[in-house]
């Protein structure tokens, strides 16, 4: 069974649709890839996901439960966390704040738990625990963003552009993770743009101008003949 399963969303901001039909599953224990030119409605896609922009037509399921319609808040209660473009971290608060705010749902004594849990996978944060979120470089900000989404033990993890700016190195630290998450159980819907992402990814879609064009396994939807008009700029 997938653990998140969209089914015909649409959506948009006002009268101007941005998703248009989007049917796309992320199972347990596997990594889905959702690629695509900027425009073409993968970070709205993810919010509707998560209750931050409501669906005007589809549903979303969880476990086969409709959770369509369900406050942000809930979404996260019922398993489901986003790592958003941009990160939006606590930039005046510090790396360990930042995490406790993440575990805000959590009960004490798991919060210390799940803590130390996500500074194991990423040793920095425990070094800067200390440290103002807004001091730490890119890559440091990234890893704090997705650890800080980590603590909620989901059964479903939601990537937007997690790579986008990140170097080599952070890039192979935050693939790494994904993979740790997915020999774990966790369902992985991962929006990314990076090559080596579709080297990981059990499954794929290729979005433009908010609609699926294609999905299928990764070699297959990303064969070289086909990357060049998948990753076009959006036409207006």
């Amino acid at each position: 069974m997938a653990h998140l399963e969209v089914v015909a969303a649409e959506a948009g901001y006002g009268r101007i649709r941005v998703i248009r039909g989007v049917s796309v599953q992320a199972r347990a224990g596997k990594i889905s890839l959702l690629i695509g030119p900027n425009g073409s409605g993968k970070s709205t896609l993810a919010k509707v996901i998560c209750g931050l922009v409501p669906l005007s037509r589809g549903s979303v399921f969880l476990d086969g439960k409709e959770i369509t319609g369900l406050e942000p808040e809930e979404v996260v209660k019922s398993g489901i966390a986003l790592v958003p473009e941009g990160r939006h971290l606590f930039c005046e608060m510090s790396v360990r704040e930042n995490l406790l705010m993440g575990s805000l749902l959590l009960g004490s004594p798991r919060t210390e738990i799940e803590i130390d849990r996500v500074c194991q996978l990423f040793p920095v944060l425990r070094e800067r625990s200390s440290q103002m979120a807004g001091t730490l470089s890119g890559g440091e900000q990234q890893m704090l963003a997705i650890a800080r989404a980590l603590v909620l033990c989901s059964k479903v993890l939601i990537l937007d552009e997690p790579c986008n700016g990140m170097s080599p190195k952070v890039t192979e630290k935050i693939l790494e993770v994904v993979l740790y998450l997915k020999q774990k159980g966790t369902a992985v819907l991962l929006i990314e743009q990076n090559a080596e992402a579709i080297e990981i990814a059990d499954y794929a879609y290729t979005m433009r101008r908010g609609k699926i064009v294609a999905e299928g396994a990764p070699h297959e939807v990303f064969s070289p003949e086909n990357m060049k008009e998948l990753l076009l700029t959006e036409p207006g």
